[in-house]
């Protein structure tokens, strides 16, 4: 124990960066060493044979054959003298510790700790300067231990000059076979083709558990050493991005080359508040360079049906719509039609007429609209067909609109007559109807962001965020995905550091409404924002009606 104490102490052996191995273990007992977990360097004696006999047994009988790296030398005698240079430094070490600065030895004592280290140093770094790691044999093709020696002895200082960096760089160059893939990102193309070759069961064989690939790779003494205890997820991450591989909810992974994709197609759309209309900007996928689009009510919708003649900015007034791709070039099979439903936006307004009350109802887009005032199902209520009167006490409007098969309710406090300030529920769920609002400055952005990162209720939709200034601004839309705080903050971190501009400024809008855990939040969005909230502008879900 006190050479393993010493090892560490001196940074003979360090673990800060772990591209190599994992865990470290000094001078163990073999029996209980384990290789299941993450890559071991261990540090054994050397006994004059190569390699040491102990060693050699324990390596046949591993399975994970491929998870140990082994740190010894060559020369027994040398390793008696680490020994010897070890105890002389703990005998100095504990007379040095019980004297004190002043006593008449302290100096001389402190000079003499400093002399026994560094000749224990050299003897160490003399000492331990060869490697053991598994391989292939060349001549033999068997499974065995290749030797790789440490140059100029081993390293014990810091950073660059650490062992742990000196390992690393031997292990990634020609001299170790190039056993670590430290080139890993660099050439994802060669290892995914290494590992297809490698760790799947056989070359017909497109699909096996990722858990059998990781222990293949333990145990194959072929296979490179993937860097840092995730080395094999980057890959696996890699290739799934990449489309090489595929991985199922079973927990197994597939290889390619896979049938190609049929067409799709992207949809996001917005609401022309002036028309009623939504604008739709439609995204071919996998449909050539002339792809066609066409539309229908139903998802029976073929080339018969009506084309699509503008894709960035096709308008309708439709609560559903089916749209089908065609590749006209023919590379690509036809897939599935895609459904569009609308969101619809409901509104109403309240206008004094003599000595009542009349409520109009609005829905974007066109939708039929049902309405009650007595805590009903609106399902069940009145058809809206021409503005209603209310009286004059404060009511609670509840409404059911649909079109098709896009359907929503809302909920509306009507204040006492007279009363003129926005009525809002602070417990109940809320949603901001106010569309294109504008967060363009640095405060307003980040005090939004800052307030809401946490929420995980508060859902923002129809977001755009820009980076920059004028002609080198940089923008992303999410479209119909619902964002959270946290991912709008995330999303401007990696624009900024993507373009090298730390302090660029921001501005994001919001198109498409806000989802708030209740009407507190909501108000609190507002005045972080800048806006006046206006009757209308907040709807709140009765969750017992819409049930």
């Amino acid at each position: 124990r006190v050479i393993e104490k010493r090892f560490c102490t001196i940074n003979a052996i360090r673990m800060a960066l772990k591209q190599l191995y994992q865990e470290l273990q000094i001078l163990p007992q073999m029996d209980d060493l384990k290789l299941s977990g993450p890559r071991v360097l261990i540090v054994i004696k050397p006994d004059g044979k190569v390699p040491p006999d102990e060693l050699n047994k324990f390596f046949e009988f591993q399975l994970e054959k491929n998870n140990l790296l082994v740190l010894t030398g060559q020369d027994s005698l040398m390793a008696d003298a680490v020994e010897h240079r070890l105890r002389e430094l703990y005998a100095i070490e504990q007379i040095t510790s019980r004297l004190k600065s002043g006593d008449t030895l302290y100096e001389e004592a402190n000079d003499r700790f400093e002399d026994a280290e560094g000749r224990f140093i050299k003897a160490l770094s003399a000492a331990y300067n060869t490697l053991w790691f598994p391989g292939t044999n060349e001549e033999t093709h068997a499974e065995s231990l290749l030797k790789v020696t440490i140059d100029n002895g081993l390293k014990t200082g810091e950073g660059e000059q650490s062992a742990e960096r000196q390992i690393e760089e031997l292990f990634a160059s020609p001299y170790a076979n190039y056993k670590l893939a430290a080139d890993l990102k660099e050439d994802f193309l060669q290892y995914f083709a290494m590992a297809e070759t490698d760790l799947w069961p056989s070359s017909d064989t497109r699909r096996t558990p990722w858990k059998d690939v990781v222990s293949r790779a333990k145990s194959n003494p072929a296979w490179p050493w993937m860097p840092g205890s995730s080395g094999m997820d980057t890959l696996k991450n890699e290739a799934i991005k990449q489309g090489r591989w595929r991985q199922g909810e079973d927990g197994y992974i597939e290889k390619g080359p896979f049938p190609q994709e049929k067409t799709d197609v992207n949809i996001s759309s917005e609401t022309d508040q002036h028309s009623g209309e939504s604008i739709l900007h439609l995204t071919p996928r996998n449909a050539g360079q002339s792809p066609a689009i066409y539309y229908a009510a139903t998802a029976e919708v073929s080339e018969q049906d009506p084309q699509v003649e503008d894709m960035e900015n096709f308008r309708t007034k439709a609560g559903t719509l089916w749209f089908l791709v065609k590749d006209t070039e023919g590379k690509h099979e036809t897939g599935k039609a895609v459904r569009w439903v609308a969101k619809l936006a409901i509104r109403h307004d309240i206008t004094a007429v003599a000595d009542k009350r009349k409520v109009t109802l609005q829905c974007t887009p066109e939708a039929e609209m049902f309405y009650s005032l007595d805590g009903s199902n609106p399902k069940n209520g009145t058809a809206y067909t021409a503005p209603f009167e209310v009286g004059t006490e404060a009511a609670i409007l509840l409404i059911w609109a649909q079109s098709a098969e896009a359907a929503e309710n809302a909920k509306f406090i009507i204040p006492k007559s007279g009363d003129k300030t926005v009525q809002i529920d602070d417990t109940q769920p809320a949603h901001l109807h106010q569309k294109n609002i504008q967060l363009d400055s640095i405060d307003s952005v980040f005090g939004v962001i800052n307030h809401f990162k946490d929420q995980t209720a508060t859902w923002f939709k129809g977001v755009r965020i820009e980076i920059g200034q004028g002609e080198s601004t940089v923008g992303i839309r999410f479209g119909e995905r619902r964002v959270s705080a946290a991912m709008i903050e995330k999303t401007i971190n990696s624009l900024r550091d993507l373009l090298d501009e730390a302090d660029a400024p921001v501005t994001v809008s919001i198109k498409d409404g806000i989802d708030f855990k209740n009407g507190f939040q909501a108000k609190e969005f507002a005045k972080l924002a800048g806006i006046a909230l206006k009757p209308g502008d907040i709807s709140q879900e009765n969750h017992q009606n819409a049930a």
